[in-house]
């Protein structure tokens, strides 16, 4: 394939380094591209007081900043439905191994975003992260929303709106170990994070998923293979 256009076969998307410096400074980058790059340096990766915990609001965000390892596809128009966004998000979801970085361990921080910047109905977009989650979990990607208003609480302060954007966009990334609580509504879902992460799980998660699990004690059988 050639790295210098990578386009999806079913809906033409065609994804860009967001920090390219084509991206960032040439007379045809996407109108958008500069005002979610500045959302990205300015909220995702600084500290924010009502975050709950200390750090940066996004440190997987500023990791794949600092290293050039973001993707981006603008899909302009209003005239975008369910089955548009399908389209485009199973092209991503393909195109995902040949964006570069291909090997470890930069693969790791890699993301790649659909951003539909003149939509302001949200419904399809929350419907299709739906529909799509578990076959992305299962892969061990991540598939998340993120538009204005966006009322998903955050993990430590259930207040803080950390989804709400300023533009519409769906995301594709690795799974990393603190997205459990991501996870852990279905079964399935944690079946495949215990699989990829059991030996690393960093302690404040599995402090987390140990109260959970004192909270929810059917869960435990759930778990059980002896006793499904």
């Amino acid at each position: 394939m050639n790295t210098d256009r990578i386009v999806g076969t079913r809906s033409g998307v065609e994804p860009s380094n967001l920090f390219a410096p084509d991206l960032t400074t040439g007379v045809d980058a996407p109108p958008h591209a500069a005002e979610l790059r500045r959302w990205m340096v300015e909220y995702l990766c600084r500290p924010h007081p009502d975050l709950g915990r200390p750090g940066l609001v996004c440190p997987f965000t500023s990791h794949a900043v600092a290293q050039r390892f973001l993707w981006a596809a603008f899909i302009p128009g209003r005239d975008i439905d369910r089955e548009r966004i399908t389209a485009i998000v199973d092209d991503l979801h393909d195109l995902f191994p040949d964006l570069p970085p291909r090997d470890e361990p930069g693969a790791k921080l890699k993301a790649v975003l659909a951003v539909f910047p003149d939509l302001t109905e949200y419904a399809d977009i929350d419907a299709v992260q739906r529909e799509q989650k578990s076959r992305f979990v299962e892969q061990g990607l991540m598939l998340g929303q993120f538009y204005p208003g966006c009322t998903v609480a955050g993990l430590h302060n259930p207040d803080f709106r950390a989804l709400d954007a300023p533009l519409p966009l769906l995301a594709i990334r690795q799974m990393v170990p603190t997205d459990f609580p991501f996870l852990s509504g279905r079964r399935e879902w944690l079946e495949y994070y215990l699989k990829l992460f059991a030996p690393t799980i960093p302690r404040f998660i599995a402090t987390t998923m140990s109260d959970r699990l004192v909270q929810t004690p059917d869960v435990l059988n759930e778990l059980d293979p002896d006793k499904r």
